[in-house]
């Protein structure tokens, strides 16, 4: 967390402050469906100054499934499984929500939408339960989870968070703003 609001705090202070800030709206929280549907996970944001379509060379994109990325927007879109989609006419017009197509029980869990508009990092969760009778619950699974999982998927989070400080380091550099030193970068915030 304190990576997060560092970044943030650089990135304000070498941009300064802009006049669209996007706002997440919430739609549910859980979703359910069953074996078999396409669900459609919402992620939205809009923008405050009244632009017509988002700028989408400052958005980056980021949807991950236990501690998994599956797909991101990056002035292009990627996805990691088949019958994931995440569509960049929809990102222009503030609409980040991910289509799974024809899911499966192994597709419940908790889904994480990293929303990234220069300045700003928004993000939202989504809970995806899907049932299927023949299976066991999404609880049962989670509880068999050992360590050695758990270990992995933070392993794949740390790497996609070092992935994105990478690209925010890339765009604090290429930015100066007057009156903001080098010191205002190398300051470790303070522990709460």
């Amino acid at each position: 967390m304190d990576f997060l609001l560092l970044t943030f705090l650089a990135t304000s202070c070498f941009l300064g402050k802009t006049t669209g800030e996007p706002q997440t709206k919430a739609g549910p929280s859980l979703v359910k469906a069953s074996v078999g549907d396409d669900v459609l996970l919402k992620c939205t944001f809009t923008i405050d100054d009244g632009a017509a379509a988002a700028d989408l060379s400052r958005l980056t994109v980021l949807w991950f499934h236990r501690g998994k990325q599956l797909a991101e927007f990056d002035n292009g879109v990627t996805v990691s499984k088949q019958g994931i989609s995440l569509s960049q006419e929809e990102l222009a017009t503030g609409n980040a929500s991910l289509l799974i197509s024809k899911v499966a029980t192994a597709d419940s869990g908790k889904y994480r939408c990293y929303t990234v508009y220069m300045p700003e990092i928004l993000i939202r969760e989504v809970t995806l339960q899907v049932e299927d009778p023949s299976q066991p619950s999404e609880e049962d699974r989670e509880d068999s989870l050992g360590y050695s999982d758990v270990l992995k998927e933070l392993q794949q989070i740390l790497r996609a968070l070092e992935q994105l400080e990478a690209k925010l380091d890339g765009f604090v550099s290429s930015k100066t703003t007057p009156g903001c030193g080098s010191d205002a970068v190398t300051q470790q915030p303070s522990k709460l």
